[in-house]
């Protein structure tokens, strides 16, 4: 099976400074509403796919959401956002 990748996603995967490479970055959200995963790429550049209670150095995964994933770790939450996207920058 072949799939294409849209348009927005072959910008972004080619246009420099597009993500900042020396933290962790939310570049998708996938699966059901019952079960969401997240697709994170890590400051080494790593990809991982994470869902609700996986551990990461930076915490624990709390939240997945439809744009954004929270972390918890020890007193403090981190919020990974998407991306904003080249026409969602222009439209701004």
């Amino acid at each position: 099976m072949s799939e294409t990748t849209n348009e927005i996603t072959a910008d972004l995967a080619t246009m420099r400074g597009a993500l900042p490479l020396r933290k962790l970055q939310l570049i998708g959200i996938m699966g059901t509403p019952e079960a969401p995963r997240a697709l994170l790429r890590t400051s080494a550049g790593q990809i991982r796919t994470v869902g609700m209670g996986d551990t990461l150095p930076q915490g624990t995964v709390v939240a997945i959401s439809d744009s954004a994933v929270i972390l918890h770790g020890g007193v403090r939450e981190r919020v990974l956002t998407m991306p904003a996207t080249p026409r969602a920058q222009a439209a701004a």
